[in-house]
This record gives C-alpha cells, sequence and structure tokens, in this order.
C-alpha cells in the first residue's frame, strides 16, 4: 500500500472515528483503525462490535493494499503534523511509514485480515433528513437515555416513524423526554431502538448534507455524505411512554427559561452527592428554590412567573431540571404540576397570543419528583 493525501482532509475523517474505536479491550484490533487504499481513495473503517463507522478521503495511491493501525496514535501523528501533504507507505508487510515534509514516523500495525468483517445494510433509506434536524431531534432526548447497563432497553432512545411524523424519546424511569416533529416527506412507518454510543457519535457529525437512514434485520444504517455509521438495533421492549404522560396536571407556570436554569444550578451547590435535590415552592408570581445539607448548608433564591393556582410545592434532581432547560430553545417554559407525588412536565411556552397548532411540533419532559 502506498499513496499520498492531503493531511486536513485525513484529519477531518479521523477525528469522528476515535470515537467508536474500543480503548479498552480485550481484542487488540479492535482499538485500530482498517486503512485500505483503492482506485482514488483511501477508505477508513472503525468498529467495537456494535457500532462501526465508514468514511474515505480522496488520495494518490500508487500501490493499493489494507493495514490496521493503532486509532490513538495514528490520529495524533496526523495531528501533529504541519505539511499539507502526507505520503503512506506499508513496509515489511505490517509498518507504516508516514511522512509529511521533513517528519517521519513508522508505526506498527496488523494485518486487514484480523480486523472485523463490517456489516452492510442495502436497500432504499427509509427516512432522508439534513444532518441539523437529526442532531436536534438527537440533543431533545439523549440526555435521558439510561446509563445503568442492566437496563438495556432504555439504554439508547426510540425512533418512530409515523407517516409524515417522526418521534425520538428516551427515558432511564426518572425522567422522559419526547420530542414529536413534522416530516418534509411520507417516511412509512418504522420504529427502532437506537443505541447511546450511536447517537453520541452522530451528534459529532459534521456537514450541511442529509441523514440517511436504513433499517435492516438486526442493524441500522445512518449514511451522511461519505461517512456511514452501522449500529446494533437494541433488543426488548419500549416502555407505553404515552400511558406515562401526565394528563391532569392543571396548575401551569411558566418563567423564564435562562433565569430558572442559572437560579437552580446556583442553589444546586449546596447540595451533596446522596442527596442531590432542590425544593421549588411556587406561590402567586414568584417560584422560591432552596436547598439545605446538613455537612454544607442551605441555599435560596427567588424569581418571578406567572402562576396564579394555588400555592405548590415540589421536590426534583437539579440535573435532570437544567438538562430539560438546556434542550430548550424558547425564550420561556411551561411547567404543568399537580401535587408534591406527582411529575412535573416541561414544555417550550408557546409566543404570547400564539394558537394551538396540532401539526406543529411537540416537545416534552417529564420529571418524576423527589422526597426533600
Amino acid at each position: 500500500m502506498e499513496l499520498r493525501l492531503k493531511r486536513d482532509e485525513l484529519l477531518a475523517e479521523l477525528v469522528p472515528m476515535q470515537g467508536i474505536v474500543e480503548r479498552r479491550t480485550t481484542i487488540p484490533v479492535l482499538s485500530h483503525l482498517l486503512l485500505t487504499a483503492t482506485g482514488d481513495r483511501l477508505d477508513l473503517a472503525a468498529t467495537d462490535l456494535d457500532v462501526s463507522l465508514t468514511s474515505a478521503v480522496a488520495a494518490e495511491v500508487a500501490g493499493e493494499g489494507a493495514l490496521a493501525v493503532q486509532a490513538k496514535k495514528f490520529v495524533e501523528i496526523v495531528r501533529a503534523l504541519v505539511a499539507p501533504e502526507i505520503h503512506l507507505a506499508v513496509e515489511e508487510g505490517r509498518s507504516l511509514r508516514i511522512t509529511a515534509g521533513k517528519s517521519r514516523f513508522r508505526i506498527h500495525g496488523l494485518p486487514a485480515a484480523d480486523f472485523p468483517t463490517l456489516p452492510a445494510v442495502e436497500g432504499e433509506p427509509t427516512l432522508e433528513l439534513p444532518l441539523t434536524s437529526c442532531r436536534r431531534l438527537i440533543g431533545k432526548v439523549l440526555f435521558a437515555v439510561s446509563n445503568e447497563e442492566s437496563r438495556f432497553q432504555l439504554s439508547g432512545a426510540l425512533l418512530r416513524l409515523r407517516g409524515q411524523r417522526v418521534e425520538m424519546v428516551a427515558t432511564d424511569g426518572h425522567r422522559l423526554a419526547l420530542i414529536d416533529a413534522p416530516l418534509p416527506q411520507t417516511a412509512g412507518d418504522e420504529q427502532a431502538l437506537v443505541p447511546r454510543k450511536a447517537l453520541q457519535e452522530l451528534l459529532r457529525f459534521e456537514g450541511e448534507g442529509n441523514v440517511e437512514f436504513r433499517r435492516g434485520e438486526h442493524h441500522l444504517s445512518f449514511r451522511c455524505g461519505r461517512r456511514e455509521m452501522i449500529c446494533r438495533v437494541l433488543d426488548g421492549t419500549f416502555p407505553d411512554y404515552e400511558r406515562v404522560i401526565a394528563r391532569g396536571n392543571d396548575k401551569r407556570v411558566t418563567v423564564e427559561r435562562r433565569a430558572l436554569a442559572e437560579a437552580v444550578q446556583r442553589v444546586a451547590l449546596m447540595t451533596g452527592d446522596r442527596n442531590r435535590g432542590v425544593r421549588l415552592d411556587f406561590g402567586p408570581g414568584e417560584i422560591a428554590i432552596a436547598a439545605a445539607n446538613p455537612d454544607l448548608g442551605e441555599a435560596t433564591e427567588t424569581l418571578a412567573c406567572e402562576f396564579a393556582g394555588p400555592a405548590i410545592r415540589i421536590g426534583l434532581n437539579p440535573d435532570y431540571l437544567v438538562h430539560f432547560l438546556a434542550a430548550v430553545e424558547t425564550d420561556r417554559v411551561l411547567l404543568e404540576l399537580k401535587d408534591e407525588n406527582s411529575q412535573c412536565v416541561g414544555h417550550p411556552a408557546p409566543p404570547e397570543g400564539a394558537e394551538a397548532d396540532a401539526a406543529a411540533e411537540r416537545y416534552l419532559c417529564i420529571i418524576m419528583p423527589m422526597r426533600i
């Protein structure tokens, strides 16, 4: 294998690969990238056996071939180089010589045959969505995905296609985030559980192109330009989340989003790891936020809101509330409450005087209460 290519173009495709590579593994080749020179390009591949990413870079190929190289060190070398062009050549079958300007490196690799065979998802795309829209959908729910490996059916987000609507929902049992948005074209009816790692890596995709979504028997494909990420479909049954959403929360509070987020973060400084909760007291025109810690002290802060109902108190995890507030794009948020033992349902607050539109986007976040 021997080729020349642009350093900046190579680095741009290597950076997303780092998130896929398995760093702590008993299978050495999973910490490697597969480099394959063919035709007029260099193909790149990374996998952890559950999620794989492939891409390509234009190159002047003098000799075709393939080699697996240690990912972290190869990326570090390419990032450190300053010459605009890089020359790669395989020597003695197992070493990669890297030349750029006056810099010379030689790193040992593994045979390409040791690299796992990557899955493929064929067929026409079920959905084609602008990358910016795809990333926005993920950003609305990713924070609610469970981190507990034992709850595998909650360790991803449910993606549902329903005609001209797309829905994404995630929950960890303590909170739930859901977005339901219109599509520019009909996408049929499909649903799949997308693992957390795949969602995280999609958020790192950059550009202005479209993401093509394909569903295979056991895998999902997300293609954007020359990059394609393929992941396993999570097994298990996602909870019936529509039954979880409270319908009888009759106390409605409207408050400035940024002001609430900042106040909650300040008060949360006095919470501890074992007692991670803040108390919110809602009264006419005002919210009082408080936290007390027997080992540290206490904190309180008040801010204005629109609320005319009877006083109500609720305890919430401040991190959950701040995550929701960070995902909302409107200046104000609407909190729907019932009592101190019932869930808090948060929504973006519609502009004043705006009428409800059944076809518009729906976004909500449920936060379960805490005893404080």
